[in-house]
């Protein structure tokens, strides 16, 4: 029999607010190789990309939900861990281009630009850097690639066959500092790692394939479903009956489908005064 319904409703928000103040998303997060669940085979050739001399391109190929950027970062963290050389210094650069973005945002976010700006009577240069640059020696890692250009992702390929990128239009005179100088005529440094995270292959242009290894998630069966929803419900300190288990397994398309349920749930529980998952929390 259920108890504490009639548990004070101060007393249910103090648990409530204790128990959630951060998302149970946030509490099954991946953050390093063994909170990865189902996806060996991923993880696997990630880390076989990344170890290389010379990193591979990526692509991250499988269904929504299945938090392959998070899985990318943990394997990126464990190789620069481990010493990779080319990796040391770098960074795990997000980039999520919109539909409603400009190409000439998109562009300029990825390249930089070279403005002119007034300054009394004198005419100077501002160099404004690029993702590319900041990923130099890191991962860019580019989601919704479907709204970004073909001429913008040629662009790209060629910034990553020549590791750095170049301004095309340049004019330098006596007043442009001695860097900028330098940057301008040899272009600023890009070498860095691309993975770019796709449902349909048909979005990637040829030219861009041919640079990267694609690396094929699966999707996540009952038996892992269950597993994350039972890990995840611990770490919030819940306690879930198997078969309220079995039922959000059976219903869950994806690991972040399976969450956003159980929170669900468990928000419903903790209204109820309980920290116990039980089957009429699923009615709710």
């Amino acid at each position: 029999m259920t108890q504490n319904i009639m548990m004070p409703y101060e007393v249910r928000q103090r648990l409530i607010q204790e128990r959630l103040a951060e998302p149970l998303k946030e509490k099954c997060r991946i953050r390093q190789i063994e909170d990865i669940l189902g996806q060996d085979e991923a993880v696997f050739r990630i880390l076989n990309d990344l170890r290389k001399d010379r990193p591979k391109n990526i692509v991250l190929l499988g269904p929504e939900g299945t938090w392959k950027k998070d899985i990318l970062r943990a394997c990126f963290k464990k190789v620069q861990y481990e010493g990779s050389s080319f990796f040391k210094n770098g960074e795990f650069i997000e980039y999520y281009p919109e539909k409603n973005y400009s190409d000439d945002l998109i562009y300029t976010t990825l390249f930089g630009r070279l403005e002119e700006i007034d300054c009394a009577s004198m005419k100077l240069q501002r160099l404004k850097i690029g993702l590319v640059t900041r990923a130099n020696k890191g991962i860019l890692y580019i989601n919704n690639i479907e709204n970004v250009k073909e001429y913008v992702i040629f662009k790209l390929v060629d910034v990553l066959n020549e590791k750095k990128v170049k301004f095309g239009k340049i004019r330098i005179s006596e007043a442009t500092p001695g860097y900028l100088k330098r940057f301008l005529t040899e272009g600023l440094p890009a070498d860095f790692c691309l993975a770019v995270n796709v449902i349909d292959i048909k979005s990637i242009p040829e030219d861009m394939l041919t640079i990267c290894d694609i690396v094929s998630f699966k999707k996540q069966d009952k038996r892992v479903l269950k597993e994350l929803i039972k890990k995840t419900a611990d770490k919030g300190l819940f306690y879930i009956e198997d078969d309220v288990c079995d039922e959000i397994a059976s219903v869950a398309k994806s690991g972040e489908d399976a969450v956003r349920i159980l929170q669900h749930v468990a928000l419903n529980a903790l209204k109820n005064g309980r920290s116990k998952i039980i089957k009429e929390d699923l009615k709710a």
